[in-house]
């Protein structure tokens, strides 16, 4: 969405001070680069002085600016220190920075022990981080430290076999004591530096079976799929969790999913939910990540991928759109090299489960898939995913709900009745859209007349179907 700048180019709010562009912006902040301080801070005067009543920053630090009807704080980034959102930051490029944010988060925590910093903006000259104070679920700390750590992806710092996957350039000991630094436990001696590029491979040390000790002691959720949740927790979870004694049967490990449905369904959702509850390396595989148009190409990264996945087992593969892959090899079809892609998942699939990888598609059209690859010892569990019904869209609107604040007149039930049918991106948007047009109305919860608004601002982009049926197996 293009910035509208509260502040011209050009302008001096202060002298020796010379605002360039804006180049990030909230409803109640902007940040501009400037000519010789580095990045400035421009927030509203009601936020700026949220933050000095907090205690995070201290008045002497800001100055005013008014601007036309705006009354206007001003804070410098400081030349050559990060200053920027926690949700749009660059990864980091040392363990220095990445120490540098724990520390921040850390001191930051100390201070205000209430808000929630997964909107907040990162100020690295003051080791702090201020939030903006938007209505929206809580973020623990490990996870905000793991989404900037990452550059963007939703895993937590104390997930480490993840974090090593996505950053391999960080050892085990060196995660766990950045992790030490968020929950507030001091360096007491200084880390070996580390770089992105001081190693590239995956760690050596992981483990080729899955370890039931590592899951979480609490069952898989997944909130208004009820029939999915049971699903996974006992063709996935229980073989996991129970290990030796589904061996001892001959089980050794989670055979392959499909899931497929309408766009917009929640197959995506289901998957991300699976891979943060086992929390194992996963690789993703669409037609962006492997595609290409030269002949073998695309199937050597196929292999290639298969192969990172056996070495980091026990990991996931999730392959979307697995119909651009897995199409039936007919006349149609572009010659002999797309043969050889459909034929080189179906011999990576089997070999996956027995190196302790487990492999999920998705796809939208499961009558383009090829028959071969929908047999059983392929994709042992193909799993319909329709729409969700009243009662499991009230259970997803439940959760959404009870993580923000909100008032009591917010009818669930009348909302689930109304969006039913709906699909799961719909839902979570207008959950997003409320919290925004309620922090924009400068409100401190979400109300029913901010749902409302939401619901009309989000016309369905789908058409409504005539089946009840929901979920099913093949």
């Amino acid at each position: 969405m293009p910035i509208d700048p509260w502040l011209p180019r050009g302008f001096t709010p202060k002298d020796g001070i010379v605002l360039h562009r804006c180049v990030s912006a909230g409803d109640r902040w902007q940040i501009y680069e400037s000519s010789a301080r580095g990045r400035i801070l421009v927030a509203q005067t009601e936020l700026a002085d949220a933050w000095v009543d907090a205690g995070l920053l201290s008045s002497g630090l800001l100055f005013s600016c008014n601007f036309g009807p705006r009354g206007l704080r001003l804070l410098e980034g400081g030349r050559g220190h990060r200053l920027e959102p926690v949700d749009e930051a660059a990864p980091p490029s040392s363990l220095s920075e990445c120490q540098a944010f724990a520390g921040s988060l850390a001191a930051s925590r100390l201070i205000d022990s209430d808000s929630g910093f997964h909107d907040a903006l990162y100020v690295e000259r003051l080791s702090r981080l201020v939030p903006s104070y938007t209505p929206a679920p809580a973020v623990e700390d490990l996870l905000v430290a793991g989404f900037w750590m990452t550059g963007g992806v939703n895993i937590s710092l104390n997930s480490v076999r993840r974090m090593r996957a996505l950053m391999p350039w960080l050892s085990g000991d060196q995660l766990k004591t950045l992790v030490g630094i968020v929950d507030g436990h001091p360096v007491l001696e200084p880390l070996p530096i580390a770089t992105p590029n001081e190693s590239l491979r995956v760690p050596a040390d992981v483990s080729v079976e899955p370890d039931e000790s590592a899951l979480p002691t609490h069952q898989f959720s997944l909130p208004g799929r009820p029939l999915l949740e049971t699903f996974f927790n006992e063709h996935v979870v229980d073989i996991i969790r129970n290990h030796d004694r589904y061996k001892t049967l001959g089980i050794d490990f989670p055979g392959a999913i499909l899931l497929h449905g309408p766009p917009g369904c929640g197959k995506t959702f289901a998957i991300e939910q699976l891979v943060t509850y086992l929390d194992w390396p996963c690789f993703s595989v669409d037609s962006g990540s492997i595609g290409s148009p030269f002949i073998h190409e695309t199937g050597r990264k196929i292999s290639e991928i298969f192969a990172q996945a056996a070495k980091a087992s026990p990991s996931i593969i999730v392959i979307d759109e697995i119909d651009a892959f897995l199409a039936a090899r007919d006349g149609g079809m572009s010659g002999q090299h797309r043969v050889e892609e459909v034929a080189e998942f179906l011999r990576g699939i089997p070999k996956a489960t027995n190196n302790s990888v487990l492999v999920v598609g998705m796809t939208n059209r499961l009558e383009s898939l090829d028959p071969a690859a929908v047999r059983r010892g392929r994709f042992d569990h193909i799993i319909e995913v329709g729409m969700p019904s009243e009662q499991e869209v009230f259970a997803l609107l439940s959760v959404k709900f009870a993580a923000i604040p909100h008032d009591p007149n917010v009818d669930l039930t009348k909302l689930a009745k109304e969006l039913a049918g709906r699909p799961l991106s719909d839902l979570g948007f207008i959950v997003r859209e409320s919290c925004r047009l309620s922090a924009k109305a400068g409100r401190s919860r979400v109300e029913a007349g901010h749902v409302v608004e939401a619901i009309e601002s989000t016309p369905s982009r789908v058409q409504q179907e005539d089946t009840k049926r929901r979920i099913g197996f093949v």
